[in-house]
């Protein structure tokens, strides 16, 4: 099954809320904050990234980090609620 966006920022979130309601979301040691595999943007003006797993944003930086910061909220690791 693949899932896409416009961008590989929308990408993220569609495959992230994809396998939160397929219940495919238990991931052992994600490298994010949390032990998420969340996307990490953290990509400095010279190219650098401070994790070493940095994503560049795609089109806007502010809404593409608030997508990504509440994903682990409203969609939590550990799948969705049964019906």
């Amino acid at each position: 099954m693949g899932v896409s966006g416009d961008t590989s920022c929308a990408d993220h979130a569609i495959g992230w809320k994809t396998r939160f309601y397929l219940n495919l979301d238990n991931v052992p040691g994600g490298v994010a904050p949390g032990g998420t595999d969340n996307i990490i943007y953290d990509i400095d003006g010279g190219g650098t990234r401070a994790s070493g797993f940095g994503h560049p944003h795609c089109l806007d930086a502010v809404a593409e980090s608030t997508v990504a910061a509440d994903l682990p909220v409203s969609f939590p690791v550990g799948g969705a609620p049964a019906p």
